[in-house]
């Protein structure tokens, strides 16, 4: 999954300083998110067993989970998921 790079207006500079080109290139920078299918698979997994009954949970519980991945500069690459059980009475509201 790809993230659109922020369109930037082209305005020209005021005689105070204005946008500069530095700037202007630091905001058009791409960014990507990546996920792995079997993070997909794990998290949806997840989600069903516990709104389906088919977990320890009851189906009103919240799905909780961990993502494990890395990032490198302005991309993020999640490769697996965790499930994490979370019980509803230990909830803060």
């Amino acid at each position: 999954m790809e993230i659109d790079a922020p369109s930037i207006a082209n305005s020209s500079p005021s005689k105070s300083g204005g946008t500069s080109d530095a700037a202007a290139t630091a905001a058009a920078v791409d960014k990507s998110i990546k996920i792995h299918p079997l993070a997909i698979i794990g998290i949806s997994d997840h989600h069903t067993r516990v709104i389906t009954g088919g977990s320890a949970l009851p189906p009103s519980a919240p799905v909780v989970g961990l993502l494990f991945g890395n990032q490198d500069a302005h991309s993020i690459s999640i490769v697996d998921a965790e499930e994490m059980e979370c019980p509803e009475k230990g909830l803060a509201t």
